[in-house]
């Protein structure tokens, strides 16, 4: 089987405002039985087609700067037809990927009008595997609380750390021996998992057992379903108010609500001479569930 391996670095932690400034990316042939084999790298400097700003402490981490890219820098649009060829018919594999790197590539590529095929495929996470076996436990080499991510898990298995952490392709290949390394010690069915086979674009929801779970916020690991009993109000703000709802994630949640939101039953009810409906997010805000304006943070 093919697998891709990707990793971006990014002007910040907001998958819908900043900009991917790399996007590196590994492909492999994968033979359970013989072995890996790299087929083809590609690492593209991107430099952005609106203005942008990088702050200093994400050029601190990754070292890029806004002159190197206007020296350096291709744009997304015009490496977009490699991307494309590139990861067709091939599963993806990242660290923390699924929970960030695919969904910052996402809105980019949504930003120059274009898509790219999030579904039909496996999106491999090294770091998820890495906190299902390690989250909670001491860390072999000091004693101390472990750290699930990419150097520590690089340390546990190889015993040093790596070098080029924060660099993309670095970071790629990285996540690659770790991987391997997961997948030597645990087996490639302990690596199939349901949640792989589901992208949330604007990370409010995952997939496990058939069912639908919701990500950030004070009901974190509840289902659709249980939300529709003990707060279906908090459902219906996702839908009708949150800024950062996509639309992926409304044409989930509408079907539970009936397929109407309370923003659709309250046009109704105007048109009949209703009150309009109260406002969920103050509603929500009162209750302190959850903050438009502190969403990158939920994910960290």
């Amino acid at each position: 089987m093919k697998i891709v391996c990707f990793d971006t670095e990014t002007t910040g932690l907001d998958v819908q405002k900043d900009h991917i400034i790399q996007l590196s990316l590994v492909k492999l042939d994968v033979n359970e039985g013989s072995g890996w084999e790299v087929v083809d790298t590609k690492d593209w400097y991107i430099l952005p087609e609106t203005d942008f700003t990088i702050p200093a402490e994400a050029e601190a981490v990754h070292h890029i700067s806004k002159e190197f890219l206007k020296e350096n820098g291709v744009s997304l649009r015009s490496v977009y037809d490699e991307l494309i060829e590139f990861t067709d018919g091939c599963d993806m594999l990242s660290y923390n990927g699924n929970n960030y790197d695919a969904q910052i590539l996402y809105y980019n590529l949504k930003r120059i009008g274009k898509d790219f095929q999030f579904e039909g495929r496996t999106w491999y996470d090294a770091l998820i595997l890495e906190r299902a076996h390690m989250e909670g436990k001491l860390d072999p080499a000091t004693g101390e609380r472990y750290h699930c991510n990419l150097t520590a898990a690089y340390t546990r298995y190889y015993g040093h750390p790596f070098e080029g952490a924060h660099n993309s392709l670095d970071d790629v290949n990285a996540t690659i021996e770790v991987f391997k390394a997961q997948v030597a010690e645990h087996g490639w069915q302990w690596a199939q998992r349901e949640e792989f086979g589901f992208i949330s674009y604007d990370r409010w929801l995952t997939r496990k057992g058939g069912f639908y779970y919701l990500v950030p916020g004070a009901h974190k690991g509840e289902s659709i379903e249980t939300m529709l009993r003990i707060d279906r109000n908090y459902l219906e703000w996702i839908v009708d108010k949150c800024q950062w709802t996509d639309q992926q994630t409304r044409d989930i949640i509408l079907p539970y609500l009936g397929g109407k939101s309370k923003k659709d039953q309250a046009s109704l009810s105007n048109e009949n001479g209703g009150d309009a409906v109260r406002s969920s997010s103050q509603k929500l805000k009162k209750k302190g569930k959850v903050s438009t304006e502190d969403w990158p943070t939920l994910f960290d």
